[in-house]
């Protein structure tokens, strides 16, 4: 028994041990696979600036900000801002690499009596989780005191449904030497920049004046307004600080004035005139007399050119045209190269809809159609009526008849039934098309309300602020739109100021501001066989 009683306390003893060694390895383990912590979310730390923010009688050129962390610096040339501008941005170290130190170098002479401010947005951050410093300022006077007063305002898009981000708002001076130039010129007294997320703005440490308060949206961040490539927005009127008011900035893409670039020989007798501005039209005659004949101008789809055919071919290695619309003229010279006759085809444009009229299209201008030999019938090969016109400028040519739900078309047209620039003729052609359910679309009435301009211009676009459609109303009411496909909707009012049809934009030089434009806040979405009413409350 006493054997017994040791052996199972020996084997008691053994197990314990085997437990204790696993544990302590178990241990020693976790020791050796450390988790790491928490993440830090914390941004850095100014421990202390040399000279102090907010300094004045500032004599320095070099200026040390000392962080409790590494930190490294993040787009800096687009973040920082230096307000007002210098000449030569300030050297900013570290540049593609970690320190505890941020050192400013200023290169330019600093005006006396002038407050300085270095906003560097969210450019500095943590060398580890990118933590950012959240819009920091350094603010400093080569005079005896620091300007204190603030300007309020906010961004906002003349056309479209948001706002861009990274806009900068300029100040200028209303002062003697102000001249609207300045905004082409630069570079302003004051200067902010929106960064991506701010829509409202605040400018701080300005001097009591007054100004003209610009905004410009620029692609190369020179301060200076470029009206080839940048939106701009301004407030008419001369603002003053300081002031109570919050002032509104709505940015618009300016209209360029007409002009043409280049032209160049695309077909046998067609060349390509690519243009600026608005061209509705174009006169083309060539300086040498009567070489032309014959002439036609069309518009080439989604892109600012256009198509200028003319008879008969030309055997000379260029000419030289001058063009005109309304008080533009210049001439070109024109390089005649060995190019390919274009061809008479007919092909339709989209799909028939019930909302949707057929739309021919051609490969050479359309010159006259004839209506006796187009039929249009239905599944029952029952003739069904219908007129047609031709936007000469497009090139289109819209066939309208009445449809219904369900029901398939068929649009035959005969021989010789469509003529083109050059007196060729199409040959038999047969366009199908089916229409569906009305259940397969949905509905929108929009009421509008409260209005005082007319005429407006309604519309039902997409997100992408593509126009699916549009109606012009003349007064306030109900404005059916039908047979939408189903989707993400926006709706939109213009304004329409001069009567013409369609939306204006601003001119910063003549004081012009964009017509106004009012979206329905929230994203509508339609869906099939529903019907959605809404109501637009006008100014």
């Amino acid at each position: 028994m006493q054997s017994l009683y040791y052996t199972v306390k020996k084997t008691i003893l053994n197990i314990a041990l085997v437990l204790s060694i696993t544990i302590l390895l178990v241990q020693c383990a976790k020791r050796g696979n450390p988790t790491g912590g928490p993440i830090d979310e914390e941004p850095p730390v100014i421990l202390r600036a040399y000279p102090d923010n907010y300094s004045v009688n500032f004599k320095a050129q070099e200026i040390e900000i000392t962080f409790d962390e590494y930190i490294k610096l993040q787009d800096l040339q687009k973040q920082l801002v230096v307000s007002p501008p210098l000449k030569n941005r300030p050297i900013v170290t570290p540049q593609g690499s970690a320190s505890k130190k941020m050192t400013i170098t200023i290169t330019d002479t600093l005006a006396p009596n002038t407050t300085y401010t270095l906003n560097f947005g969210q450019s500095i951050v943590d060398n580890n989780e990118s933590n950012p410093y959240p819009f920091f300022r350094y603010v400093f006077s080569t005079g005896t005191y620091i300007d204190s007063l603030q300007l309020n305002g906010k961004i906002t898009d003349a056309f479209n449904y948001k706002a861009d981000d990274f806009v900068n708002v300029l100040l200028y001076k209303m002062d003697e030497e102000y001249t609207d130039s300045l905004v082409f010129k630069g570079p302003p007294l004051y200067v902010l920049n929106t960064l991506d997320s701010l829509k409202t703005f605040t400018m701080e440490n300005l001097a009591a004046g007054e100004y003209r308060l610009v905004g410009v949206k620029e692609e190369n961040s020179d301060l200076k307004f470029n009206p080839r490539t940048d939106k701009i927005g301004y407030v008419t009127k001369a603002v003053t600080v300081p002031s109570d008011e919050v002032y509104e900035l709505k940015m618009f893409q300016p209209e360029l004035d007409p002009s043409v670039k280049k032209i160049t020989h695309e077909g046998k007798t067609k060349l390509y005139v690519a243009y600026t501005g608005r061209l509705d039209s174009l006169n083309v005659k060539s300086q040498e007399k009567d070489l032309f004949t014959k002439t036609r101008i069309t518009k080439l789809e989604k892109s600012d050119t256009l198509q200028f055919w003319f008879q008969p071919e030309i055997d000379r290695d260029s000419v030289f045209l001058d063009v005109k619309y309304k008080e533009f003229e210049d001439s070109k010279r024109v390089l005649i190269k060995e190019r390919f006759v274009d061809s008479l085809i007919v092909k339709k444009q989209k799909d028939l809809s019930l909302s949707n009229p057929l739309v021919l299209t051609a490969s050479t201008p359309i010159e006259s159609f004839d209506l006796s030999k187009f039929k249009v019938i239905d599944k029952d090969s029952i003739a069904i009526e219908f007129d047609a016109q031709l936007d000469v400028l497009k090139n289109e040519l819209t066939i309208n008849f009445e449809k219904n739900e369900m029901q398939r078309y068929k649009v035959d047209v005969l021989p010789g039934a469509i003529i083109d620039f050059y007196g060729e003729t199409t040959d038999t052609l047969a366009f199908n098309g089916t229409t569906r359910s009305t259940s397969d679309y949905g509905n929108m009435e929009i009421t509008l309300s409260s209005g005082t301009q007319w005429p407006a211009i309604v519309q039902i676009v997409k997100e992408d602020l593509t126009v699916i459609n549009e109606q012009i109303a003349i007064d306030n009411g109900v404005y059916a739109f039908e047979n939408l496909d189903p989707g993400s909707y926006l709706i939109r009012v213009i304004y329409d100021d001069n009567a013409n049809g369609r939306y204006d934009t601003g001119n910063f030089l003549k004081g012009l501001q964009p017509e106004t434009v009012v979206y329905l806040p929230e994203v509508i979405t339609l869906q099939a066989n529903w019907d959605v009413r809404e109501t637009v409350i006008l100014k």
